[in-house]
């Protein structure tokens, strides 16, 4: 169990070091956010290894959630689902600072924010298929940054809403799921910075593209 979460945890440093190798092909894509977040994840992770203390992950899935929301509304280019994460964002806050704590995992928080970044790369993959300019899916930078927030959170849903209730052997023998998920998560990131850049033309929508 400690070799696999070393393992997930080193595989954190995957993205960085790809995205710095291939900066010049990362650029103008947002994908600064997803950098940003790697090594943000990366330091929390490496804390919480040294104090074990809860409160890390209380602020982490905040900050996790505004970045992830940041990139995926500035990547919807249809005006009308702008409006979804923006209200998503106004009733989590609500409900992550309502949940505070630094005596045990939020559950509610975490769940929530999963349901709601499930939902915005659906829109998001929706955009994607529908545009007759973007080509092969697979070959956009952005797809695959979205795939692997989809499957991370769509994994590891159901162990955010039970983690809380589950003892503390169960949590280590459950945990092991979202070690996966975060090694997949990260190759995936990994495989958008190698890609290189796929131009396609510019729409009057891309203009609040980051």
């Amino acid at each position: 169990m400690l070799i696999f979460a070393l393992t997930a945890y080193l595989a954190e440093i995957l993205p960085i070091v790809f995205y710095l190798v291939f900066l010049k092909r990362n650029r103008g894509e947002g994908l600064w956010v997803i950098f940003l977040y790697s090594v943000l994840s990366l330091m929390v992770e490496g804390l919480f290894w040294i104090t074990h203390q809860q409160i890390v992950f209380s602020y982490w899935t905040i900050l996790q959630f505004t970045l992830f929301s940041f990139f995926l509304y500035s990547s919807l280019k249809d005006r009308r689902f702008k409006y979804i994460p923006i209200l998503g964002g106004l009733i989590f806050y609500v409900v992550a600072i309502a949940n505070f704590t630094n005596e045990r995992y939020d559950s509610i928080s975490a769940s929530l924010e999963s349901v709601l970044i499930i939902t915005y790369c659906i829109f998001l993959l929706y955009e994607e298929v529908k545009d007759p300019s973007a080509g092969f899916v697979y070959n956009n930078k952005k797809f695959w940054v979205i795939i692997a927030f989809f499957l991370y959170f769509s994994a590891t849903l159901f162990l955010s809403i039970y983690f809380s209730t589950l003892s503390e052997q169960q949590r280590v023998s459950y945990w092991i799921i979202n070690n996966f998920f975060e090694i997949l998560k990260n190759i995936l990131f990994s495989v958008s910075f190698i890609m290189k850049k796929n131009d396609r033309p510019v729409h009057a929508m891309d203009e609040l593209d980051i």
